[in-house]
């Protein structure tokens, strides 16, 4: 058996694997349906802009990622440049994790990689509803050596928890 950061890599999402990344992020959707109340589309699918997630593939700034356990695909992550107040931070935006790989660390684990081998400030917003996605980012902000945790408020995004993240440099 190999330690899980041995068996997870991370890939940058290369141009023509957009439409693989729209379908995992209609599961992600799916996922997010219980606390979101969003409904399917009459074609079956979420109401998701695909040539918009296409963007984090080709845009400056931008970065969508394959999370791949063992050789297969896991889940995605995106990133993208944001500000918090006046600060410039790179937001950690979308995170997706396919359940048959959930409760193993692998989570933990992007997190680890992806937040903490960085020396800029990262902002994690996650909605308030998402009762599981504010359990694992408070479980993650206690296990991992972030220098500086910080809640931060917008009244312009009162949907979201909004915190503040500077890895130890």
């Amino acid at each position: 058996m190999h330690a899980i950061h041995e068996i997870i890599a991370l890939r940058a999402i290369a141009p023509g694997e957009e439409a693989a990344l729209a379908r995992l992020f209609q599961l992600y959707c799916y996922d997010n349906a219980a606390w979101s109340g969003e409904a399917l589309l009459t074609d079956g699918r979420y109401d998701v802009c695909d040539a918009g997630l296409a963007s984090y593939v080709h845009a400056a700034g931008h970065t969508a990622s394959w999370i791949e356990v063992e050789g297969e695909l896991a889940g995605f992550f995106l990133t993208e440049p944001g500000m918090a107040g006046g600060l410039a931070v790179q937001e950690f935006s979308d995170f997706f994790i396919l359940q048959k790989y959930r409760r193993r660390g692998v989570a933990l684990e992007v997190v680890r990689r992806v937040l903490l081998d960085s020396a800029q400030t990262w902002l994690v917003a996650t909605f308030r509803d998402d009762a599981a996605a504010c359990a694992f980012w408070r479980q993650a902000f206690a296990r991992l050596p972030f220098a500086r945790v910080e809640a931060c408020d917008d009244p312009a995004l009162p949907q979201f928890q909004l915190t503040l993240l500077k890895p130890v440099t």
